[in-house]
């Protein structure tokens, strides 16, 4: 009697230290969970993140666009170089979010942990470095890259792709679901791609099938005679508007010579908003005059949300390409109003109306 006793009370032990340990285990797990980011790194997470901080100039750009400013506790400290000056009208405020970090060459770890993020997001490149520094200090960390490959490209910044149009088409979907994923913003994460290929179908529509010898030559202008080439989405924009990229024997962004440029004499040249100057430079320069794009009057300055960067954003895709298209083919675009479609994509995805240049 007495060990069946023994056997009852210890029964009943385990059976009140397991509803005691179950509980705990469970909220563990339900607690956690694992994603996998762009460089192809399977990463745990919390269920659900409150906050986050983002080093990456692209990345933030998308989560404000998701609506999700009130996550973000920390950006990279040099976004006003990388991001257009309309983004601060998107983001009243912006000026007072800590900077625990840049976006290539330092963290403050310090800094950081006074954030408490729930995971931090950096560039795909800087895992090696500034990656393994956040992880020491126990914190998830996420790659994204807006291009998908394999991650002995992902990792580097300037990727060699076998299909670059392949590659930051599917890159995009995945980024922003991934984003979507995470800050618990899935549906407006749809609702964004089903608005940028929309209009990308509409430029096809009205491009089709360019042959090689039908495109308009186009040369991507960046200061000191910096160019992109294959590799980089500058190049994908100009073949999706229809332009051939006269600068595709680089890999990735490089310094060329204005013997190249004569050589190459691009009939249109493009520079980003953020690099006026260069336009004005490349106008008043007698070494560019022979130049068709010159000569022609045909070098023209992105507006803000062409973004025509080394990675696309949504507005590159949604109203990027159909920006350049226009501008290569004006017969063909003449009934496109560009202040309607970015009014259209601002006032859904920044909440503003569009404001800066056509």
């Amino acid at each position: 009697m007495q060990k069946n006793l023994i056997k009852l009370c210890l029964g009943i032990s385990i059976v009140l230290l397991m509803s005691v340990i179950m509980p705990l285990g469970m909220a563990s797990a339900q607690g956690k969970r694992i994603i996998v980011d762009q460089l192809g790194r399977s990463v745990e997470i919390p269920q659900k993140v409150n906050r986050v901080v983002i080093l990456m100039h692209h990345a933030l750009d998308v989560a404000v666009e998701l609506g999700a400013k009130d996550k973000i506790v920390g950006i990279l400290s040099n976004w006003n170089k990388y991001l257009p000056k309309g983004f601060k009208k998107a983001w009243p405020g912006i000026e007072k979010v800590p900077t625990p970090g840049d976006l290539r060459t330092s963290i403050n770890t310090e800094e950081l942990l006074k954030l408490k993020p729930d995971l931090v997001i950096i560039t795909h490149y800087m895992m090696n470095k500034t990656g393994k520094q956040i992880e020491a200090i126990g914190l998830p960390v996420v790659g994204l890259s807006f291009y998908k490959t394999g991650y002995e490209q992902a990792s580097v910044l300037n990727p060699k792709l076998k299909d670059p149009n392949e590659s930051y088409t599917q890159g995009m979907k995945e980024g922003v679901r991934l984003l979507g994923d995470i800050l618990d913003k899935k549906d407006q994460a749809e609702k964004l791609l089903s608005h940028i290929f929309k209009n990308r179908k509409l430029v096809e529509s009205r491009l089709g099938n360019l042959k090689k010898n039908q495109r308009v030559t186009t040369y991507m202008a960046y200061p000191k005679l910096f160019s992109m080439g294959t590799g980089k989405y500058a190049s994908v924009i100009m073949e999706r508007a229809g332009g051939l990229n006269v600068a595709m024997e680089l890999s990735g962004y490089k310094q060329v010579s204005m013997e190249d440029v004569l050589r190459w004499d691009p009939e249109v040249i493009f520079t980003q908003d953020r690099y006026k100057f260069v336009a004005e430079e490349i106008q008043k320069s007698p070494a560019w005059k022979p130049v068709k794009a010159v000569k022609n009057h045909r070098v023209f300055i992105t507006p803000e949300y062409v973004k025509p960067w080394g990675h696309p954003c949504p507005e590159s895709i949604g109203l990027g390409e159909l920006w350049m298209a226009k501008k290569l083919y004006p017969e063909k675009f003449k009934d496109i109003n560009m202040q309607t479609y970015a009014d259209n994509f601002y006032k859904a995805f920044y909440g503003i109306p569009y404001t800066g240049n056509n």
